[in-house]
C-alpha cells in the first residue's frame, strides 16, 4: 500500500519512492511544484494553450527522466531549467505559426491563373508532381529526359517532333501506371 506523503518529506525521498512507481510521491512533486512551474510559463507570456503545453511538456519530460535524475534532491533547480528551455523553444515555435483561415487559401496554377483550391487539392498537385519526376528518374537517355522536361514545362524546346513527344508521353504513363 502507498505510503501518503508528507510535507516534511524532501525532493529526493518524494523522487525516490516516485521511481518505484508511487504514484502519492508522483502527486505530491506535481502539487510542490506546479505553482512554481506554472510562474514560470506565466513569465514567458504564451497564449493559454501553449503555456499549458509546455507545461503538461515539462511534467512528461520529468517522468521520462526520473529514473535517470542524478541529483533528486535538486529537483526544483531541474524543473526550472526545463521549464524555461521548454517554454523559449514554444515560443521561437509558435513565432513561426500563424493561424490561417483554410477557406482563404488561394494557390497559382502554372498557367498563371488564381484559383482557390483546398488544401487536398493542393496535396494531390504535389504527389502528382513527385510521381512525374520519379518518372523522369527512370528515363535514362538524355534526349528522352530533355523532351520530358519540355513537355512538363521546365526546360527549352529541344530537337522533338510531334511523334516523338506522343511516344514519351505514353512511355511515362506507362512508368507511372507501373509505380502503383
Amino acid at each position: 500500500m502507498p505510503v501518503p506523503a508528507r510535507s516534511d518529506e524532501d525532493d529526493g525521498a518524494l523522487v525516490a519512492r516516485a521511481r518505484e512507481g508511487d504514484a502519492d510521491a508522483w502527486a505530491a512533486i506535481v502539487d510542490r511544484h506546479l505553482p512554481m512551474v506554472n510562474a514560470i510559463a506565466s513569465s514567458y507570456r504564451l497564449g493559454s494553450p501553449d503555456r499549458e503545453d509546455a507545461v503538461q511538456t515539462v511534467w512528461l519530460t520529468l517522468n521520462q527522466h526520473l529514473p535517470r535524475l542524478h541529483s533528486p534532491h535538486h529537483l526544483r533547480h531541474w524543473l526550472r531549467r526545463v521549464t524555461r528551455s521548454t517554454c523559449a523553444r514554444q515560443r521561437r515555435n509558435g513565432l513561426d505559426l500563424h493561424p490561417v483561415d483554410p477557406h482563404a487559401l488561394a494557390a497559382r496554377h502554372p498557367d498563371g491563373g488564381s484559383e482557390d483550391l483546398d488544401p487536398e487539392a493542393l496535396y494531390l498537385r504535389k504527389e502528382v508532381h513527385e510521381a512525374l519526376h520519379r518518372a523522369l528518374g527512370t528515363l535514362t537517355d538524355p534526349a528522352d529526359r530533355r523532351a520530358a522536361l519540355y513537355y512538363l514545362g521546365q526546360a527549352q524546346p529541344g530537337e522533338t517532333t510531334p511523334v516523338e513527344r506522343r511516344r514519351l508521353k505514353r512511355r511515362l504513363h506507362r512508368i507511372l501506371r507501373e509505380d502503383r
